[in-house]
C-alpha cells in the first residue's frame, strides 16, 4: 500500500491559545451524542460531538474562536468543523475506516484536505488505512488528503478523547 502523505506539527498553536480553546471545549461546549460516529450502519459505542461550522455557515456560537486556526491552516474553503469526543471504555474500540466528506461528493472528497487537533493527550489513536497511527498529543495537528481513509480509535486510560476536525480546501 501506498505511503500517505501526512503532515504532523506538536504545538500546533501557541500555549495561551490553545489553553484558552481547551478551557472553552471542556467547559462550555454543549455535547451532542450520536449513536454512530462514521456511518450509518456502523455497531459503535457512538460519542458526542458538537458542530461548529457545516452547510456553508456557522452553526455554533463558537465558531468565532476558530478563525485564527482557519487563518493558520491557510483554509480557502471551508467544509465542516465538527469537535469529537469519545468517552473511555475498558477495552480500545476501533471504528470503521471512512473518509470525511464522503456525504458531499468526489470532488471535494479528493481535493480537501483534512486536518484534526488533538485537545488532550490519551492512549486513543486515529488510524490510517496505511497502517499509520497518529497518538492523541494535546496541542497536535495531523494534516493529510481528505480522501484518505482513516479510523478512530478510543482510549482506556483518560475520561474522554477529545479533537477537533476541520475539513477545507485550501489556498493555493
Amino acid at each position: 500500500m501506498k505511503k500517505i502523505k501526512i503532515s504532523i506539527i506538536d504545538n500546533f498553536l501557541e500555549e495561551e491559545r490553545f489553553v484558552s480553546l481547551e478551557r472553552i471545549i471542556q467547559y462550555d461546549v454543549p455535547w451532542y451524542f450520536q449513536p454512530t460516529m462514521v456511518t450509518e450502519d456502523e455497531v459503535s459505542p457512538g460519542g458526542f460531538d458538537h458542530a461548529i461550522y457545516k452547510a456553508s455557515s456557522p452553526v455554533s456560537p463558537f465558531y468565532s474562536h476558530f478563525i485564527p486556526i482557519l487563518e493558520q491552516l491557510n483554509v480557502a474553503i471551508l467544509i465542516r468543523i465538527r469537535i469529537n469526543l469519545n468517552p473511555r471504555l475498558p477495552e480500545p474500540f476501533v471504528f470503521q475506516f471512512h473518509k470525511d466528506t464522503e456525504d458531499l461528493g468526489k470532488a471535494i472528497t479528493n481535493l480537501g484536505t483534512t486536518s484534526i487537533l488533538y485537545i488532550n493527550t490519551n492512549n486513543g489513536y486515529t488510524e490510517l488505512e496505511d497502517g499509520t497511527k497518529i497518538e492523541s498529543v494535546a496541542n497536535r495537528l495531523a494534516t493529510f488528503p481528505t480522501n484518505t481513509k482513516h479510523r478512530i480509535v478510543t482510549q482506556t486510560d483518560e475520561q474522554t478523547r477529545i479533537l477537533i476536525n476541520f475539513n477545507y480546501l485550501k489556498c493555493i
